[in-house]
């Protein structure tokens, strides 16, 4: 509960960053410019070695911190993290506004 107000969580802890990759690929993605797409693609398997056995309920600031303190520390770019973290950030977004099932409330 969070300032009075209830949150349900069970969606969210029964769906795998894994599986929320898979359909964001597949619904978002190709609403976006080509080169958008690929690069996306590539981002998101980077995610998924990292992310996807974890459900989305399960992912803490903590855990973002250490992916791109890793990242960072192989020598990728401030850029490169940047759009990763973006990804994963829009990913969590957009999961509650996708229809679940053909139903209008959204969630996965």
């Amino acid at each position: 509960m969070v300032r009075g107000v209830y949150i349900e969580r069970a969606p969210s802890e029964r769906l795998t960053v894994s599986a929320s990759l898979d359909r964001y690929l597949a619904e978002v993605t190709p609403i976006k410019k080509p080169t958008t797409q690929r690069a996306e693609q590539v981002r998101a398997e980077t995610l998924r070695s990292h992310f996807g056995k974890y459900s989305l309920a399960a992912i803490t600031a903590e855990m973002v911190a250490t992916f791109r303190d890793t990242r960072l520390a192989k020598g990728k770019s401030n850029s490169t993290v940047r759009l990763d973290l973006a990804l994963l950030g829009h990913l969590f977004t957009t999961v509650n506004l996708l229809p679940a099932n053909g139903r209008q409330e959204g969630r996965f």
